[in-house]
């Protein structure tokens, strides 16, 4: 029997009228949802499948540990020194500290993670007992301009994300933090490994501080750290913004006990959000570009070749400009490392004195961001003509030359 009644109040269909699985992208007609359909927030990082690029998002430079410009570093402990793979370091307490390292670029890497290298760590001397005021610790610095967006200092103060893959001797309680070395405030988080020496990606958040400082300029503005060794100096609670230099909670463990002792650490990530994506791959070439702004190694496989072309400075010293192959930090803080001063020669264009090895000095005299004036120096020996054109070589193969100008 048909319906007789009065005529249904009518009112737009909602969501809530559809089920869920009704309406496939099939049904929807080309170019139906647009830009203007979509909500303020609608669309978020979660929602972005893995296979489309999202570019920059990693604070973060060489989290895959791809670049190694200085090699394996042995024998560190005690001061400041960074490691094999670039932009990551390793630093200390009070300098009472009894554990060496060796750091080198291996190929160690988790299954199925799409990476082939990592940064280990290989403990040679063991860190037996821990004082309150000794720690030991991986970081990376982030330089200041590059993250002004993160609005501390404001309420509307960004929560990070951090990932990273991690090889540790030890299961158990284990922590990260992250510092602020303009306003001196640092926020630890704890992380579990659940077995030793086994690959596992660990992940955790750090709330914005509004009541932070990253100041706007080319220092460091925030810290990732990892302690391996952390005395009570350098504990604090867990999960909020505090003052001073903390890295660790009192559960931390001394990663640095045994010399078997080996860290891995790779794909590592921190991004704007509380929610981990996956890791943003780069071409080398960008990663390159990118740890070059702090560190550049030029390395000469062969005796006699040619580097340079200046002038005679003083009877016994030439200079020469050397243009870097990328920008550097334009804070004239610039430092020089050659693998030995004799490995170097400077000679004169007219051949009357003819070539003569270093055995003084070879030094910056000059820096800009791009560029820098090399001075070589020999005692005894011949002399030049000043003003004299001069030439720069290699004496020895595998020499190398390096501009450090780290945060």
């Amino acid at each position: 029997m048909p319906y007789t009644g009065p005529e249904p109040a009518r009112r737009p269909l909602s969501s809530d009228d559809i089920t869920d699985g009704i309406v496939s992208t099939a049904d929807l007609a080309d170019s139906a949802v647009t830009t203007a359909k979509i909500t303020n927030n609608a669309v978020t990082a979660a929602k972005v499948s893995a296979d489309v690029a999202q570019l920059g998002k990693n604070l973060l430079i060489n989290g895959s540990c791809s670049v190694a410009q200085r090699g394996s570093v042995s024998g560190i402990g005690g001061s400041q020194t960074y490691t094999a793979c670039d932009r990551f370091k390793l630093f200390f307490g009070t300098g009472g500290e009894q554990g060496r390292v060796t750091t080198t670029q291996d190929t160690d890497v988790p299954s199925g993670g799409g990476f082939s290298s990592s940064l280990k760590i290989d403990c040679t001397t063991a860190e037996s007992a821990v004082a309150s005021g000794e720690l030991f610790a991986l970081s990376q610095d982030i330089e200041a301009q590059n993250i002004q967006h993160l609005l501390y200092g404001n309420a509307a103060a960004k929560t990070l994300a951090l990932s990273f893959w991690f090889k540790s001797p030890k299961s158990g309680t284990h922590c990260v933090a992250l510092r602020q070395p303009d306003g001196s405030r640092s926020y630890v988080r704890e992380f579990t490994v659940a077995s030793a020496d086994t690959w596992e990606k660990h992940t955790v958040t750090f709330a914005g501080d509004a009541s932070g400082t990253i100041n706007n300029d080319t220092g460091s503005g925030l810290s990732v750290v990892w302690p391996l060794v952390a005395g009570s100096d350098f504990q604090v609670t867990a999960d909020q913004w505090a003052a001073g230099s903390d890295y660790a909670t009192s559960n931390q463990q001394n990663l640095l006990d045994n010399t078997a002792n080996n860290i891995y650490i790779t794909g590592v990530q921190l991004e704007v959000g509380s929610v981990v994506t996956d890791f943003e791959d780069e071409d080398i070439s960008i990663t390159q570009f990118k740890c070059d702004r702090y560190y550049q190694r030029y390395d000469f496989p062969t005796s006699n070749k040619h580097i340079g072309l200046g002038w005679c400075n003083a009877v016994r010293e030439s200079k020469w400009i050397k243009w870097l192959r990328a920008p550097m930090r334009p804070d004239n803080n610039k430092i020089i490392s050659v693998s030995a001063v004799g490995h170097f020669s400077h000679y004169d264009w007219d051949g009357s004195t003819g070539g003569i090895g270093l055995n003084d000095t070879v030094a910056i005299q000059d820096q800009h961001a791009q560029q820098v004036t090399v001075l070589f120096r020999h005692s005894g020996g011949g002399s030049y003509t000043v003003g004299e054109g001069m030439e720069q070589r290699t004496t020895t193969n595998n020499a190398w030359m390096a501009f450090e100008d780290e945060l």
